[in-house]
């Protein structure tokens, strides 16, 4: 992994170490051969573990900082209940490298988005 190339997209891997077991360098490797073909810079890899908390959260953290388009993952098994998470689609899009299948982002509708109140805001 290098530094950014402005020229282009960025993305971030994600890896779950309890899922992935032995095989944690095949699919790093995967996951960087995968983004480098289909010309993404990929700029990190994000780990987590079954001990990790809110793992999800963390990933679209690093998402949103890096300003990544695309996460790169093993599979679908890498998230919880093996499917990939909603919150994760309204930042980015999520490229599960086994079977080469893209979940395209789909940023939150107008109607699915809350608006927050004076009271929460007090709350913070």
């Amino acid at each position: 992994m290098t530094s950014p190339d402005q020229s282009r997209s960025v993305a971030i891997g994600y890896l779950r170490l309890d899922v992935s077991g032995d095989s944690e360098f095949i699919h790093r490797d995967a996951i960087e051969e995968l983004a480098a073909k289909w010309g993404y810079d990929l700029v990190r890899t994000e780990e987590a573990d079954e001990f990790s908390v809110f793992p999800v959260a963390v990933l679209i953290n690093a998402a949103r900082l890096d300003r990544a388009v695309a996460v790169f993952v093993p599979s679908a098994r890498h998230f919880e209940g093996c499917t990939v998470p909603d919150d994760l689609l309204a930042v980015c899009s999520v490229v599960t490298v086994a079977d080469k299948q893209t979940y395209a982002r789909r940023p939150p509708s107008p109607s699915e988005i809350r608006s927050v109140t004076q009271q929460e805001k007090e709350m913070n």
